[in-house]
């Protein structure tokens, strides 16, 4: 067997060892699924993306500069605890989580 036909085997291996299954279907639990952005060994490849209820404060229109902790950052809100919403900030730069308005 030539070399370039023993490299285009393992590149088709690896390849068809990387992809994904189907994501599951919508249930009850959860609507939405997204790829687990940190996989490890056992964890599922699909978490439930679902958005919170709520919907996000309005901007502030004064930044604070105290020393406070600042807020966890994310990209959807499934990255924030469940009473939080992934929200535009006026005064950091990106989404944060913040506490869910009703």
């Amino acid at each position: 067997m030539s070399l370039r036909v023993l490299v285009l085997v393992a590149c088709v291996a690896v390849a068809l060892a990387h992809t994904l299954p189907p994501p599951p279907p919508p249930s009850s639990d959860c609507t939405a699924f997204c790829v687990n952005p940190d996989p490890f060994p056992g964890a599922p490849d699909y978490i439930c993306c679902d958005p919170h209820l709520g919907r996000c404060p309005l901007k502030r229109l004064i930044c604070p500069f105290a020393d406070v902790l600042v807020p966890s950052e994310c990209s959807k809100d499934y990255e924030c605890e469940i009473n939080e919403k992934c929200c535009e900030d006026a005064c950091l730069s990106g989404k944060v989580c913040k506490a869910a308005q009703f």
